[in-house]
This record gives structure tokens, sequence and C-alpha cells, in this order.
């Protein structure tokens, strides 16, 4: 019998979830980058607080990043 991994259906789902959630965060960080840049030029946004979107975009953009590829370890069971 080959000894290879078994799948975990619940860890499967955290994963999926994990990467469901980094990817929305990844996107909505780089929409409010770019809605940031579209408007820093107008009247629409004050200028002191262009920077601190940027930041929070940048942020959101890093934590998504991190969120796909991080790699999940279940808290229970066996560890190699």
């Amino acid at each position: 019998m080959s000894k290879g991994k078994t799948i975990n259906a619940d860890d499967s789902r955290v994963n999926v979830v994990l990467r469901l959630v980094g990817v929305i965060v990844f996107v909505l960080g780089v929409i409010m980058t770019y809605e940031t840049f579209a408007n820093a030029g107008g009247d629409v946004l004050q200028p002191p607080l262009v920077p601190v979107l940027y930041l929070c975009s940048g942020m959101l953009v890093v934590a998504g990043f991190v969120a796909l590829v991080a790699k999940y370890k279940p808290s229970g069971g066996p560890t190699e």
C-alpha cells in the first residue's frame, strides 16, 4: 500500500477559506490603491488624507498576499 497523505476535509475547507479571504483582501487593497491614485489629483480627497489611504491600501495588499501564500497547519494531530 502506498504511504501517501490522506486528505482531511476540514483542513481543505480551511485552506480554501484562507485563500478566498486572501484574494478578497488583496483585490480590495488594489482597488483602494487605484481609487486613491485616480482621485488624488482632484478635489475629491483632502491632500493630507492621501498618504494614509496609500498606507491602508498597501497594508491590505500585503495582508492579502500573505494570506495567499500562507500554509495552514492544523492545531491537532501528529506533526511531520
